[in-house]
């Protein structure tokens, strides 16, 4: 209809707003000027309006950018060993929605499994648990879409009938 489409273009327009933003702070240093956008851009995939297929375009627009933040944290904690990758963690975790939250999480997670810096099992289930908290079915499965192909390389190889323990 006119009016989804009408919606669909305002959605990718303020997303695209909050990206320039994000990118700009990135290029410029300011971490959390640049998370808050990108939370801000996360908040367009709250959304229940769109139909399939505008909300998995919306969803490929939002992961492109969040490579670059992952690009930039990588970078960042190369050229500068002293950046807190855990106080960077703990600080997404208080994103105002739990949809932007997690998104940020599993971005800034990623960086922590190829840092390997904790235990890969550790991470994986915590997110996983926390991708739990998504209801809306088609949020739930682009989110935990991400997830997977976030985290792809990290998954354990084992036998289908080998079992998988969570950690304590």
């Amino acid at each position: 209809s006119a009016w989804n489409t009408k919606l669909f273009g305002r959605t990718v327009e303020r997303c695209a707003k909050n990206a320039f933003l994000f990118r700009r702070d990135l290029d410029e240093r300011r971490l959390n000027d640049a998370l808050k956008h990108a939370s801000d851009m996360l908040q367009e995939l709250r959304t229940s309006k769109l139909s399939p297929q505008q909300y998995y375009e919306l969803y490929i627009a939002v992961v492109d950018e969040l490579r670059h933040l992952e690009t930039w944290i990588d970078a960042e904690i190369e050229n500068y060993p002293d950046m807190d990758l855990y106080a960077l963690y703990e600080r997404v975790q208080h994103a105002g929605n739990i949809v932007p939250r997690l998104y940020l999480l599993i971005t800034v997670g990623t960086v922590f499994l190829k840092k390997k810096m904790l235990p890969p099992m550790d991470i994986l289930f915590d997110l996983l648990e926390l991708c739990k908290g998504v209801q809306h079915p088609m949020r739930g499965l682009f989110l935990r879409n991400f997830l997977c192909q976030q985290a792809k390389e990290f998954m354990p190889d084992t036998p289908d009938d080998a079992p998988v323990e969570a950690p304590l």
